[in-house]
């Protein structure tokens, strides 16, 4: 079955996944366990926001959820036509479009559950921390942590999608030289991003991050104007790159 071959390409980096958010819960655990008194400190103190602690800490899920998605997105098709394997592959009685979608489908259900096991080990520790804030208040209105967990979920998804579909795009385009091509797209993006502020400070290119909320002097006042646009938008170019290798698997003739 063409899926058990995906998982066997990818265990060992869901597994590691799977170990780095047990880490991190092991830290939360250990932070709340060892130290009751910063903790209590922080409950007497100034009332805490969770909103903003959580977003705080989700930033440091960026680095490690991007090179999860460019990891995943490295197996599947991609690998095998970079270890000549892909004539015996596309020998199946299968379509071109079946081994894409297997891989995209397959890759990004595993990295749904890392971002979700993630965010909420983050949320965890953002509730420990300011246990007893009370209500929180975006915009002048009451809104659940669990709407703003749905949409850093959201968040983190858009991302590993985004790295999986172009590192799977790469991964075909040029074979066992993808991952190298992706990260050199990926610096040349941030490079000439920061060019176009500098020449074109009216221009602003987009962040590889989706930007949830608005800020205020680091203060979250709401979420951010247009949200739905900017996350259907960034869905449909994750998406575009796998369908980009099916027109270019399609189109090839594999040794």
């Amino acid at each position: 079955m063409y899926l058990w071959k995906y998982w066997r390409e990818s265990r060992i980096t869901f597994a590691v996944g799977l170990l780095l958010v047990g880490l991190l819960l092991w830290g939360v655990l250990k932070i709340h366990v060892t130290a009751p008194v910063q903790i209590q400190a922080a409950r007497n103190g100034p009332r805490l926001n969770p909103a903003q602690i959580y977003l705080a800490l989700a930033g440091v899920l960026t680095l490690p959820l991007a090179f999860l998605g460019l990891r995943f997105g490295s197996f599947g098709v991609g690998r095998d036509l970079g270890e000549g394997s892909g004539s015996f592959l596309f020998s199946r009685p299968r379509t071109r479009a079946f081994f894409v979608w297997s891989d995209w489908g397959y890759g990004m259900a595993q990295l749904l559950l890392l971002v979700i096991a993630a965010n909420l080990v983050v949320e965890l520790a953002a509730h420990r921390i300011a246990a007893g804030s009370g209500p929180i208040f975006l915009g002048g209105g009451p809104v659940s942590m669990f709407s703003i967990f749905c949409v850093q979920c959201v968040a983190g998804l858009l991302l590993t999608g985004l790295m999986f579909g172009l590192t799977y795009f790469t991964s075909v385009l040029v074979k066992s030289r993808g991952v190298l091509l992706t990260l050199g797209v990926l610096v040349a993006y941030l490079i000439g991003k920061q060019v176009v502020k500098h020449y074109w400070p009216d221009v602003t290119l987009p962040d590889l991050t989706l930007s949830e909320f608005s800020m205020s002097r680091s203060t979250i006042v709401g979420f951010a104007g247009g949200l739905g646009l900017s996350i259907a938008l960034r869905a449909a170019l994750a998406l575009a790159f796998p369908v980009a290798a099916q027109v270019l698997l399609q189109q090839r003739d594999i040794d």
